[in-house]
């Protein structure tokens, strides 16, 4: 972020160009050099986990497919805390670290969707598990207050979709952080100065809504397949990409408007607004290594399930019509020793699903 907006108290001394890398570390004090060494050190204990998990991972991990679904998860955590320690030791370079995070982050959205309908078995698994259901429309963030809103089936189109509010957010939104950094080389887009005057303005509103419509995409499928995924920890899963998504938006939005009150104070060497954005970065660092433990606790384990399977739903009222195997809801420890005597066999009876 090479500019920042006018301090609004009209001080003097506050600059509107952010220093370079050697200015700002000869400029800090003692305090905040030793507060971005600690969290250098948790940026780094961040990444080991990830490479732990990653090892552990692809050593215990049966099905090929979740194994690469898994890994893209926990990648956001670590890619996150690199990219906001990035910004933190070079000022200038916030803008295109946000650019990194939002496009792994739009990926990792599609990606968890592609994860909840892998453990089903793929949309054919997740469609016939939820026969009979409805996903109810009066869902947060976008129609939690809307009476009017009705219950739809579960089946392709509806499904197809929901697969849609997500995948606009996998698309639309590097494209917008990418537009951010091409108007803020021509001074056109200023962090925090929501102007009308100024891209900010409606680059942010249109970044909102598109994931908000993700998130809303993501919590129907969500809510109506937590009951069938219980083995699978998905709340915990689901509650990673959430919280991430929240701190991501939310507290740089909270930063932008503390900045527009002179909050934390400029100085010779920054603008609030560029003080803010290095004080966000460094709390995101602590965020996500808190967030990285509960990711790790809930993908890095073998005692959950990989996929549902051979699931066979009875209708209660022609019982004869399709017989339900014994412990055959999902697949556990016994299923997997039925299907397979080895992680090859399992696998490639998965990949033939």
């Amino acid at each position: 972020m090479t500019s920042g907006a006018p301090n609004t108290t009209g001080a003097p001394n506050c600059p509107d160009v952010v220093p370079l890398s050697e200015v700002y570390f000869a400029g800090i004090s003692t305090a905040e050099l030793a507060v971005t060494a600690v969290c250098a050190v948790i940026a780094l204990a961040n990444v080991i986990m990830y490479l732990e998990s990653t090892w552990f991972i692809i050593q215990h991990f049966l099905v090929r497919k979740t194994k690469v679904l898994s890994l893209w998860m926990i990648g956001l955590q670590p890619v996150f805390a690199v990219t906001a320690l990035i910004a933190v030791c070079i000022p200038r370079s916030s803008l295109l670290s946000d650019l990194v995070a939002a496009i792994y982050l739009s990926i990792c959205m599609r990606t968890f969707l592609q994860l909840m309908i892998h453990y089903h078995g793929g949309e054919e698994g997740l469609i016939n598990h939820m026969s009979g259901e409805t996903i109810n429309l009066r869902s947060p963030p976008v129609a939690c207050c809307c009476c009017c809103c009705p219950k739809i089936e579960v089946n392709k189109k509806n499904l197809f979709r929901i697969k849609m509010c997500v995948l606009q957010f996998a698309l639309l939104r590097p494209i917008l952080v990418l537009l951010s950094a091409v108007l803020w080389t021509d001074n056109k887009y200023v962090k925090g100065k929501m102007q009308p005057n100024q891209a900010t303005l409606y680059l942010s509103v249109l970044s909102g809504v598109s994931t908000l419509t993700a998130m809303y995409g993501l919590i129907l499928v969500f809510r109506a397949s937590r009951k069938h995924l219980k083995e699978f920890y998905i709340g915990p899963k689901f509650i990673c990409i959430q919280l991430v998504l929240v701190f991501s938006n939310l507290q740089g939005l909270v930063f932008n408007t503390l900045a527009n009150n002179n909050l934390p104070p400029c100085t010779q060497l920054m603008s609030s607004a560029a003080r803010g954005d290095v004080w966000n970065h460094l709390i995101v660092i602590v965020e996500m290594f808190l967030l990285a433990l509960l990711a790790r606790r809930f993908y890095r384990r073998t005692d959950g399930q990989q996929i549902i399977m051979d699931v066979q739903l009875t209708n209660s009222e022609d019982p004869d019509k399709v017989q339900k195997d014994e412990n055959s809801s999902l697949n556990n420890g016994t299923n997997e020793q039925k299907y397979s005597s080895s992680g090859k066999e399992l696998e490639q009876k998965i990949n033939y699903m």
